[in-house]
């Protein structure tokens, strides 16, 4: 053991701390990328805008490589190491614990944290286990976390894993942010307690710790640039084999997604596999069955997906339909680019996405974490920050192994009244990578005054990346008792098999929309309520009109004037707003100008602006929009420009006015509910509802539905003697 620890020694002292720089190229094209590539300059972390610039780390070696080219750059950090160095404390204290190496954990630390993890958690979080030893001899850490750590279950598993390259801290550092998460939210959180309970998370957050303790060992506050292991491959050189050019997959391709030369920052080694580190990988992998992966990196504030070695992507349709899909939800927050690597940036080879996929059909991404400011290392206040932009990403892929069921719920439209049935269709999508392995509860709930002909519908198992729709599922009715203007919610309530859940929510008015203010503009109809404005006054008119005789017209105007027209009004319930509207006016024969026409607003926010296509005339146009309860001011602008155009007024023959006719206001007036007991609707119950009753219950005569709703006052279903008892009873009291 002594003689091997010498000799680790002799083999890390024999590695020169390397200056790396930032600079900046501009003016470059994607045949200067290309160039760049083939010539073994390596940026696949950098900020390029195509056409204009790029922006990236570069090595001594890599450098020199750039000025035998001929390029020029601009220097923006002259050593990068103490650039990142001078960004990071280790005083920075907040609710996620950092570590002392800047706010990173040093390789020590990360692998006490494993140990405490568990020890706080052993319920949830396995021992931590080897997956393998590295070229130095240290010990590739993992751990499992699901609600039976240390038991094989059958359960769809994900695989989590960090620091491929060992100058990027923030790719572990976000997945101990993730697993705290998890572990702190199981009694509070729906989501957190349905992946530990149906999923099996394997953690390994540092696959090359030797290349880690390097950088600690040279920059012990932050900062090491070392990128590969620790192998020599350069003549005493920081160099090394990168172990996301080492995998099987289209390994050694060419020398523009990997490198061949073993003094290149993307050398890809000798052969696939030739790496213990990438061993360790390719064996853990094979021994699990993994759905989908997440190997993460930083930096540029990417989510890469495979493949990554051709421009020209062979991936089944379907599985890029999938990889697309999932890629776009997870960036919805924090917006990172997603697509191919050869999509984003250039082509790589002997990547683990792309082995982990292609040889495995696993759904692998490699997000890159960080903008170009935070770099590799991140300063120690943007740690938590940009962990908790990737604990979206990270939720959805746990949850994106399994069955991932949503579901849409419609009702047959309205409207709703109490004298008829409607049906219920429901949309069922499993977006997940695994079946529901059973049956899927429905739960049907409603605010109260809906009955369901079914309240818990059971369907088959649903599966991986389906779709189904249930058109005419379930029925529901409405209660007589409910008042019109009444809004009613109906709520899905979808439990899966392994105990999930999950609710989708409609709505409904309940009763018959009425016209509650109405203005057809007929028989010098009084108007008294609009308000008249501009350079000259609206007026009724029987020259033209949509329906009946008359219309409302905009006032005779010349150039650069305006005539306006506008009405305030309540809303009292939920309400349809509904008039048409003609203009006859100079246009804009190519659509893109406004020059005379018809503006539209509501409360001072314009709704729109028209004017014709094409001879100066446009049809009849009939507008709606919803209203929520409220006040509103909706007002007409007819206006005119400048004037002296080709398709002016005066060269047209047009009329030079907006017209609106058929103007409604439909609102559900509300009703009173009709009293229990009240048999006879008089508003109150008497001794004549109790006649009636009696009638009922002895069968002299038969109730209507809603006489028989009235007189069940105890609700069961019978008219009886107790409903008669419970009427004089209502009467007493």
């Amino acid at each position: 053991m002594i003689l091997r620890l010498i000799y680790i020694s002799i083999i890390s002292f024999s590695f020169s701390n390397e200056i790396y720089q930032q600079i900046r190229v501009d003016n470059v094209s994607d045949d200067d990328i290309s160039l760049f590539q083939y010539s073994g300059i390596e940026f696949d972390h950098a900020d390029y805008i195509k056409g204009d610039y790029i922006e990236f780390a570069i090595s001594t070696k890599d450098l020199s490589i750039l000025n035998n080219l001929g390029y020029e750059y601009l220097v923006m950090h002259n050593d990068l190491q103490r650039h990142y160095e001078s960004r990071l404390t280790s005083n920075y204290t907040r609710e996620f614990g950092l570590g002392s190496m800047g706010g990173y954990y040093t390789l020590d630390e990360a692998i006490q944290r494993l140990d405490d993890i568990h020890d706080e958690y052993p319920q949830f979080v396995s021992q931590k286990f080897s997956l393998g030893q590295t070229f130095e001899g240290r010990d590739i850490w993992a751990i499992k976390i699901s609600n039976n750590p240390n038991l094989d279950e059958d359960e769809p598993e994900v695989l989590f894993t960090g620091m491929h390259h060992s100058r990027e801290p923030m790719s572990f550092m976000n997945l101990y942010y993730y697993i705290y998460w998890l572990l702190e939210n199981y009694d509070i959180n729906d989501e957190a307690r349905n992946i530990i309970d149906n999923r099996e998370l394997w953690f390994v957050p540092i696959i090359n710790p030797d290349g880690y303790e390097y950088n600690r060992s040279i920059a012990p506050n932050g900062g090491g640039m070392q990128r590969k292991n620790m192998r020599e491959t350069c003549n005493g050189s920081a160099d090394g084999i990168d172990p996301n050019r080492n995998y099987g997959y289209m390994w050694g391709l060419d020398d523009q997604g990997s490198s061949s030369n073993p003094c290149s920052e993307t050398y890809r080694g000798t052969s696939a596999f030739s790496e213990s580190e990438t061993q360790a990988v390719k064996n853990f992998v094979e021994q699990r069955d993994f759905k989908i992966a997440m190997n993460y990196h930083s930096y540029s504030n990417l989510l890469i997906y495979p493949f990554g070695y051709s421009y020209e992507n062979n991936m089944d349709e379907d599985d890029l339909s999938t990889f697309i899909e999932y890629a776009q939800d997870m960036t919805q927050y924090n917006n990172y680019v997603w697509g191919t690597g050869p999509d984003i940036l250039y082509p790589v080879n002997g990547e683990a996405c792309d082995w982990m996929y292609g040889e495995h059909g696993i759904f692998a991404y490699t997000p890159e974490v960080g903008n170009s400011s935070d770099g590799f290392w991140p300063p120690t206040n943007r740690i938590v920050p940009l962990a908790e932009e990737n604990l979206y990403p990270n939720i959805r892929t746990a949850l994106y192994a399994g069955a991932l069921v949503s579901s849409i719920v419609n009702v047959e439209a309205g409207p709703y009244t109490s004298d008829d049935s409607y049906s219920i269709d429901i949309s069922l999508a499993n977006t997940g990578l695994s079946s529901t392995n059973g049956n899927i509860n429905l739960e049907f709930l409603a605010t109260p005054g809906i009955d369901f002909l079914d309240p818990n519908i059971e369907i088959s198992d649903l599966d991986p990346r389906s779709f189904i729709n249930l058109d005419g599922i379930n029925e529901f009715s409405i209660s007589p008792f409910v008042p019109s203007g009444s809004e009613m919610e109906i709520t899905l309530v979808m439990t899966l098999p392994d105990g999930s859940q999950s609710t989708s929510t409609t709505s409904l008015i309940v009763g018959v929309p009425e016209p509650v203010i109405v203005y057809d503009f007929e028989n010098n109809q009084d108007l008294s309520e609009w308000n008249l404005s501009g350079n000259s006054d609206w007026y009724s008119t029987s020259d033209i009109s949509n329906s009946g005789f008359s219309s409302f017209r905009s006032g005779a105007i010349g150039d650069n004037q305006e005539s306006s027209a506008s009405l305030t009004l309540l809303a009292t319930t939920l309400s349809t707003l509904e008039f048409s509207y003609r203009v006859s006016s100079e246009y804009s024969p190519s659509g893109s100008n406004f020059y005379d026409g018809l503006t539209f607003s509501i409360n001072g926010q314009q709704i729109g602006q028209y004017q014709p296509d094409a001879n100066g005339q446009s049809p009849w146009i009939n507008y709606s929009t919803s209203l929520n309860p409220g006040e509103y001011t909706l007002s007409w602008t007819y206006s005119k420009d400048g004037g002296g155009g080709s398709t002016d007024c005066t060269n047209t023959n047009c009329d030079d006015a907006a017209f609106i006719d058929s103007f409604i206001l439909y609102s559900y007036v509300e009703s009173e509910p009709i009293l229990s007991g009240d048999l006879n609707f008089d508003a109150n119950v008497d001794v004549l509802d109790i006649v009636l009753l009696v009638n009922f219950v002895l069968e002299s005569t038969s109730p209507s539905d809603l006489e028989f709703q009235a007189g069940d006052v105890n609700s069961d279903d019978i008219l009886n003697i107790l409903d008669i008892v419970q009427v004089v009873n209502i009467i007493l009291s």
